[in-house]
């Protein structure tokens, strides 16, 4: 007796009780879906604060930008500028996120700018910049940032305190 062997080469045969390993089933997408979902949740809020966070460091960058350009101002006028403009940055990109203007000041003693928030969520700043006169008699320029609660602006007001002496209050300074 001979025994054949054959081979089919190339066939697979499949039988109608294999499973299909194919794809994936619905509630295997759904949970994903839902998981995915979750995670955004979570790290949403967190993303806005550092993105709001990162909005307000810039604007302490041009508030302290805009005092020391008082400052050079002062020096050479022998009064502070009355205007954003007058200190040169009408043509700069400055922040989108905030309009900046100078706060009426008192002449020859100080002068304040703000920065006023457009998105209520931001936090609203004001720099200061001031003179006063030590004991022998020398003019010395002194600067400080006030911050303000959510989209609320600080109005920093000095007082006159004794010789050569200046408080600013309504101001919690960085």
């Amino acid at each position: 007796m001979v025994l054949r062997l054959h081979r089919d080469i190339g066939r697979s045969r499949l039988t109608p009780d294999a499973p299909s390993s194919e794809g994936f089933t619905l509630i295997e997408l759904l949970v994903v879906v839902v998981m995915v979902g979750l995670l955004a949740a979570i790290a949403l809020p967190s993303f806005l604060s550092q993105a709001n966070r990162a909005k307000q460091a810039k604007a302490l960058k041009y508030i302290g930008m805009i005092n020391r350009a008082q400052q050079a101002y002062f020096l050479e006028h022998d009064h502070f500028a009355p205007t954003i403009e007058t200190l040169g940055f009408e043509g700069q990109n400055i922040d989108a996120n905030y309009t900046y203007v100078i706060a009426p000041n008192t002449p020859g003693v100080m002068t304040s700018a703000q920065a006023n928030p457009i998105n209520p969520d931001l936090r609203g700043y004001a720099g200061v910049v001031f003179t006063t006169l030590d004991p022998g008699g020398i003019a010395r320029l002194s600067t400080l940032i006030c911050e303000g609660d959510t989209a609320v602006v600080p109005a920093p007001t000095p007082t006159i305190v004794g010789a050569g002496e200046v408080q600013i209050a309504n101001c919690d300074t960085l």
